[in-house]
């Protein structure tokens, strides 16, 4: 990381706060306290060509990749200024929610460099993938498998009502050339399933003693279908070596070992953790592996579950987009996983993993039934503390505070039969789509030496009156210290900013605290616990992590 950048300030007019009554589609609202990048968003759509767009906070596109396959809403913007982009080119008959099939590779100038199509009658990549800092990438395939393979596996007949089931598997690629790969590594869920049904067929155990690997007759949202997982999130932590997937039928997520060789991840031994392919820990649902009941389920119907970053405020915590299906209501979630210090994780015996429960980052303030979002959709941290949430089925994006302020806004002005709309027409709702929505600071290493002047934002007739950009060169050392940290006492404030405010904010998101320019704060009466020291000035924002105790 950086210890100086430059950091591209965007300051607002006046009239920034008319913006939401003004402005329908694109930037609605930016605000002092949103994170200041840019976000890379590509529109669902159903026709081609289809556009990635990379925007600044005032919804004026700095680049943009045209491709003329469907775009999936799945991208990376690598280092080198390259984009990876998930596309829809589905060559199999398999009935499933999310099929892709295709992964493109462009330049920063939108050549296309590589293209690979991972898709044929009886497989095909779905919903995500991970550019690995090796060059390879993950991919997540669903590939079927017979009636006759489910049963002898343990599945109960009743419960194949499609006649097939569907496993999932991870492959790591090494990209070849402009058109071509390398498969280097292999893991199969078929591989790791358990089942209390028949005796005498496979897999057969007792599912309790047994939490890492799947119960194959544990259905959840998916009433028995072939999609009986629908895995539809995976992340790769580099440090761990390890992956972790999330599965919105069964409605937990499972971590798994990366460091095996492909004949090892088909068993229980082997690898750093030396238990194989299984899985190495899961959290969510513990009914799904007969440790609980519906009392105890944490997760429902959840996308985007990923490890936060490290240099982030949350760094090495879990989030996830708790959509809420089952219980009307949508939250973003967070976890401590136990982690210790050789890779495994910590587990009492006969008991479910925990923690019991999640640490609840945003849900709606006033009712949490007001922000339910069924399917789709994202959540992840910014450098300044605050979370980009992607409402994916109406194509908003919102960027929130810890304390649950909404600070920036933007709604997609493509339609899903490609129509661009005007400002000032109506939102498309769930004619507009975002799969997911990511942002990238402006000292990241792709926009080193590139032209990021801004053009037009992506809707027709734009009004940019309600966003005025003003952009500033400032040089920053790094923001503001604290310490000591845990902190019994007095917490010494160090910072050069001649005028700022502190928040002190609770794992609620309530602001418990606020003080102009101190120098300590006197924190003995506060009750023990993790807390959040948001450090503002008029240029600047950040959030720190505390412990008291």
């Amino acid at each position: 990381m950086k210890e100086k950048y430059i950091i591209c300030l965007f300051l607002l007019s006046l009239l920034t706060t008319l913006m939401k009554s003004q402005n329908t589609v694109g930037t609605t609202l930016n605000t002092a306290e949103s994170y200041n990048g840019y976000s890379l968003i590509t529109p669902s759509t159903e026709t081609t060509p289809s556009t990635t767009y990379l925007i600044n906070n005032c919804g004026e596109v700095v680049n943009s990749w045209q491709s003329d396959f469907p775009g999936q809403g799945l991208d990376y913007l690598l280092e080198d200024g390259s984009l990876y982009r998930g596309c829809t080119e589905d060559l199999s008959t398999l009935i499933y929610a999310g099929k892709s099939g295709r992964i493109e590779r462009y330049d920063w100038e939108g050549n296309l460099i590589w293209a690979y199509t991972f898709s044929d009658t009886d497989f095909t990549y779905h919903h995500d993938f991970y550019p690995m800092n090796n060059g390879n990438l993950l991919v997540l395939i669903a590939e079927r498998r017979t009636q006759a393979e489910a049963i002898q596996n343990g599945r109960d007949p009743n419960q194949i009502p499609e006649n097939e089931l569907y496993t999932e598997r991870i492959i790591e690629v090494e990209p070849i050339g402009s058109d071509d790969i390398n498969i280097v590594w292999e893991w199969d869920l078929w591989d790791h399933l358990i089942q209390d049904f028949d005796s005498t067929k496979d897999n057969f155990g007792v599912v309790s003693e047994n939490p890492q690997l799947l119960n194959i007759n544990f259905v959840g949202l998916s009433n028995g279908a072939a999609d009986w997982t629908h895995v539809n999130s995976m992340d790769y932590n580099e440090d761990l070596d390890q992956i972790v997937l999330g599965s919105r039928s069964l409605s937990e997520f499972y971590i798994i070992d990366h460091s095996t060789t492909t004949a090892q991840a088909a068993g229980s031994t082997g690898g750093n953790s030396n238990m194989g392919g299984d899985f190495l820990y899961r959290w969510g649902n513990p009914q799904a592996y007969d440790l609980g009941t519906t009392n105890d389920q944490d997760l429902f119907g959840q996308h985007a579950v990923h490890w936060v970053p490290d240099g982030l405020p949350d760094a090495g915590n879990i989030m996830i987009f708790n959509n809420g299906v089952g219980r009307s209501f949508t939250t973003v979630d967070q976890i401590t996983p136990p982690l210790l210090p050789d890779g495994s994780y910590d587990r009492i015996e006969n008991e479910p993993y925990g923690p019991e429960n999640a640490n609840i980052i945003y849900q709606d303030p006033v009712d949490p039934t007001n922000f339910f979002v069924p399917f789709l959709s994202s959540a992840y941290q910014l450098p300044n503390g605050n979370y980009l949430l992607d409402r994916g089925p109406v194509g908003q994006v919102i960027e929130v505070t810890p304390a649950s302020e909404i600070v920036w806004e933007y709604i997609s002005p493509v339609l899903l039969n490609g129509t661009i709309l005007s400002q000032g027409d109506a939102p498309g709702g769930i004619n507009s789509r975002f799969y997911r929505a990511k942002r990238y600071g402006p000292e990241y290493e792709a926009f080193d030496g590139r032209d990021l002047i801004p053009g037009d934002p992506i809707e027709s007739n734009p009004d940019p009156s309600g966003c005025t950009l003003d952009r500033l060169d400032v040089e920053q050392e790094a923001s503001f210290t604290v310490f000591p940290n845990p902190v019994i006492d007095d917490l010494q404030i160090r910072t050069t900013a001649q005028d700022f405010e502190i928040q002190l904010i609770d794992l609620k998101g309530s602001v418990i605290g606020s003080w102009k320019n101190p120098t300590s704060l006197s924190l003995q009466t506060w009750k023990s616990g993790l807390y959040f020291v948001h450090f503002r000035t008029p240029q600047y924002s950040e959030v720190k992590k505390i412990v008291i105790r």
